[in-house]
């Protein structure tokens, strides 16, 4: 693409089609001036459409929109017959002045260039156009040759030809005087001076540019729609709303982190200029994130996130995510230059945790990974769950730096996930551990679980706890979080921490309320299992009570803390495994309470058999008839459950809940 320096306007469609392909399709060493005027030793200014600084020689170009058939000789010419102006007689003497005075410029020992006369004939953009020429010498020529005429040796008329130096090309500059202050003028529009085309196509330009006010400068990206540079209206005006759709969306984002701030849409009749900051830093398709620090990579995740939140909460959407359209700045800022907002929340989420997934690999932190992974793969995910756990990670490395969050030893006052400080043990096995915690940026007590060794079951214990996470029922756990400890295949589960202890411990049952605790158990049994949520692990072990109130806990993997009460020990191991997951649940909870409440001293090791026939021993007081016979076929798996069948109901102890 040649540099192009406008002296003047194009004054008919023919100069400004011409203008487009000769800067277009020049060399980028060639410089093409437009309407440009030479004096006369005599003062009279001879105007010319197009000069071409070239490889060869200087060209003064004739531009003609003459459509049909030329007939053109060396003194005269013919359009379809009619006598028309023999341009190139005109181009010729102007190159004559142009030589003479370039040769009075010329100092001793530099030889002027070459200046020579050229029409170029357009028809009707590039068609409808036919040349027959007497002489083919005449440098007169259609758009398909004048690319080649002003690039090749062949299209010098010169007797001897020597390419134009750099040095020949300034003196020629210099001669027509003013060139360089006209460019300047052409380059600025209002305070912003263009420095570097980007991008030049149909009217479309980009440019890197310089806004200098006074003293301060900054760098800005300007995208400008030249109207008269279309094909046509229809597309002018297609791309003046898209341009000022974007204006648009910048403005409504203006304030928001990661958005770049935009000047005013500056419209002066020639061009429509939306005014653009430079993004700070470099993209981050540039990024070499093996050898950057954790931390830094923390603060890119940290910056990206918040930046996207804002947007959203605009009401917007990012949707540009090309590797080379976001940036990063050396402070970890994220910044975004193609807002599009043209996907959906969930896409556009989908579609920054693809591109920011390597950096979160990165970071060594499994549980900011696992939340790319997954939001990258298009299941939900919470923007405020990613943006807590990477400020959690953050302020605990600043506060310890030299800790290795991939190797956690789980032990009183040890961290779990840069949240939860553990304080006390409350059971253990060999793959299982329960501790009350204390979350350390919400200063509140939990329940704190890990197991170990569950890589297998991540995926499905993952989407369990998640549902559970956004549910409530005062008789079933709260899961406040559920992640990956350290770098291991272990997990924890933190829960709202329960006042009171498991059924198994408890001391003394006042009368009425075993069966008070049994009814509000099914009300969050049944509400769970109208959603597809099954807890797997019903026993004594998994029921924390308390004088108000009784709650299922350790959902989907409570087996092994409790297996020494799992109802699956109590039950005909051929039933067990024909039998549903809510029968399954059904009979846990009926075998945990008439296990635990019977009188024998026997609890936990009792066979089913002796579960059914512990029913009868109830006093009348505790178990009527009724809910005897419902125990009794629970127990048997004489029981089949429908969906949404009322449990409460089915054991007749409405009265309980009132």
């Amino acid at each position: 693409m040649a540099k192009l320096i406008a002296f003047g306007e194009a004054v008919n469609d023919a100069e400004r089609w011409a203008f487009k392909l000769l800067a277009e399709e020049l060399p980028a060493d060639y410089t093409l001036l437009t309407n440009i005027e030479i004096p006369t030793p005599s003062g009279q200014a001879l105007e010319v459409d197009a000069l071409v600084v070239g490889e060869w020689g200087i060209y003064v170009v004739d531009v003609k929109g003459y459509i049909g058939c030329l007939e053109a000789g060396q003194h005269a010419w013919a359009l379809d017959g009619r006598d028309v102006d023999n341009s190139l007689a005109k181009a010729n003497y102007v190159a004559r002045v142009l030589a003479g005075k370039i040769k009075h410029k010329v100092p001793v020992g530099v030889y002027a260039p070459w200046c020579q006369g050229m029409v170029f004939v357009t028809g009707r953009k590039g068609s409808e156009i036919e040349l027959e020429k007497t002489d083919g010498a005449l440098s007169i020529y259609t758009p398909k040759q004048i690319i080649a005429a002003l690039t090749k040796e062949w299209g010098l008329t010169a007797p001897r030809k020597y390419p134009v130096s750099a040095k020949q090309k300034q003196m020629v500059l210099d001669t027509l005087g003013q060139v360089a202050l006209v460019e300047q003028r052409n380059n600025r529009i209002q305070d912003f001076e263009k420095k570097k085309c980007l991008f030049l196509q149909h009217g479309l330009e980009v440019w890197q540019a310089q806004y200098s006010p006074g003293d301060w400068s900054a760098p800005w990206l300007l995208k400008i729609i030249v109207p008269s540079s279309f094909d046509d209206k229809a597309s002018q005006k297609h791309h003046e709303n898209l341009l000022r759709k974007e204006f648009y969306r910048l403005q409504t984002l203006a304030g928001c982190s990661g958005v770049p701030y935009c000047a005013p849409l500056i419209q002066d009749g020639e061009r429509l200029v939306l005014p653009v900051r430079m993004p700070k830093g470099q993209a981050i398709a540039a990024l070499d994130i093996a050898d950057m620090p954790a931390n830094e990579l923390l603060e890119i995740l940290r910056c990206g996130v918040s930046s996207l939140q804002q947007i959203h909460r605009r009401g917007m959407t990012v949707a540009g995510w090309d590797a080379n359209c976001v940036f990063v700045a050396e402070d970890g800022a994220v910044e975004f230059i193609d807002v599009k907002d043209s996907l959906s929340f969930a896409e556009d989420i989908t579609a920054f945790a693809a591109l920011f997934y390597p950096i979160a690999k990165a970071v060594l932190e499994p549980r900011i990974r696992q939340w790319f992974k997954q939001a990258a793969a298009g299941h939900e995910v919470d923007l405020d769950t990613v943006r807590s756990d990477i400020g959690a990670v953050i302020a605990y490395r600043r506060r310890f730096p030299d800790v290795d969050s991939g190797s956690v030893k789980a032990e009183a006052g040890a961290v779990i996930d840069h949240h939860y400080k553990l304080c006390r043990l409350l059971n253990k096995t060999q793959d299982t551990e329960l501790w009350k915690a204390r979350h350390i940026q919400g200063r509140y007590d939990s329940a704190l679980s890990i197991y170990r060794n569950v890589d297998a079951q991540w995926f499905k214990l993952s989407n369990l706890f998640r549902s559970l996470s956004n549910l409530y029922h005062p008789h079933t756990e709260r899961v406040i979080a559920f992640g990956q400890l350290g770098d291991s295949q272990d997990i924890y589960i933190a829960r709202a921490w329960i006042p009171g202890c498991s059924l198994d411990e408890v001391e003394q049952v006042e009368e009425g309320q075993g069966a008070r605790w049994f009814a509000q158990l099914l009300t969050g049994l049944q509400y769970l299992h109208s959603l597809d949520i099954f807890h797997g692990a019903i026993c004594p072990k998994n029921i924390v009570i308390n004088q108000v109130r009784a709650v299922l806990v350790n959902f989907g993997i409570g087996w092994d803390i409790a297996a020494s009460n799992y109802a699956q020990q109590y039950a005909d191991p051929n039933l067990w495994q024909l039998e549903g997951d809510a029968e399954k649940d059904l009979y846990g909870l009926v075998a945990s309470f008439i296990d635990v409440l019977c009188e024998d001293g026997l609890a936990g090791q009792h066979s089913s058999e002796q579960l059914i026939a512990l029913v009868d021993e109830f006093d009348d007081s505790k178990m009527d008839d009724h809910l005897k016979e419902v125990c009794r076929q629970v127990l048997s798996f004489e029981i089949s459950v429908t969906p949404g069948q009322d449990y409460v109901k089915l054991f007749a102890m409405e009265d309980l809940l009132e």
